[in-house]
């Protein structure tokens, strides 16, 4: 009989385990900061005024100070081992947000900079949007480092260069789309250099004259 209660437990301590050693459990790394060449990607400091004109009309947007913060982000699950534990990975990674806010309209211009990372590797995005924070925005998703090549859903067209009213400019990133605003155009030396807001009516960046 005692033979028999031996097996039994035998028996069920791998079952206890499972029960009560099989629920995620949590792993945190250390944190990630962007690489240094990434920061790059956002060509102001923070408090910078930038004007775009149209015809004889301008809109002046200035920037609301360029933030930077760390936000934990779980970046891998893994269901491994006999009992098939799993495990999820946290990691407190980097992000910087610079906003340009116009009180002459409901649009703003906002950067963001994200350090990203899973299983295979790790990357850092950049996040460009023009909105009008209720229903309209268009937006470039742009991976400018990475240690693998998988297709991280990016979001631009790029041209050698592009005129915009006039203005040549080189290495332009951009998306356009069926609705407003309709198009966004991207330097990495300027920032956001133009936009379309209705079918015919595209805003660029004013350019300062040159110091001599």
């Amino acid at each position: 009989m005692k033979n028999i209660r031996y097996i039994l437990l035998i028996l069920l301590i791998p079952c206890l385990i499972w029960i009560t050693g099989c629920g995620p459990k949590s792993v945190t790394t250390e944190p990630e900061d962007l690489q240094d060449l990434s920061r790059e990607w956002i060509p102001y400091s923070g408090n910078e005024s930038v004007t775009y004109v149209y015809d004889t009309n301008e809109m002046i947007f200035s920037g609301q100070g360029r933030e930077t913060y760390y936000e934990n982000i779980r970046y891998m699950t893994d269901q491994s081992g006999f009992f098939t534990l799993q495990e999820d990975y946290y990691a407190n990674l980097e992000r910087e947000e610079l906003v340009f806010e116009s009180p002459s309209s409901d649009y703003f211009i906002s950067y963001k900079l994200e350090r990203d990372k899973g299983d295979t590797g790790d990357w850092d995005i950049l996040r460009i949007t023009l909105a009008d924070g209720f229903y309209y925005s268009n937006h470039l998703k742009i991976v400018v480092f990475e240690t693998d090549n998988f297709d991280k859903g990016e979001v631009f067209k790029f041209s050698k260069s592009s005129t915009l009213n006039g203005v040549k400019y080189d290495s332009v990133y951009y998306w356009k789309q069926e609705r407003r605003p309709f198009e966004i155009y991207y330097t990495k030396k300027q920032g956001v250099i133009g936009f379309k807001l209705t079918p015919k009516e595209i805003w660029t960046l004013k350019s300062e004259p040159e110091d001599k």
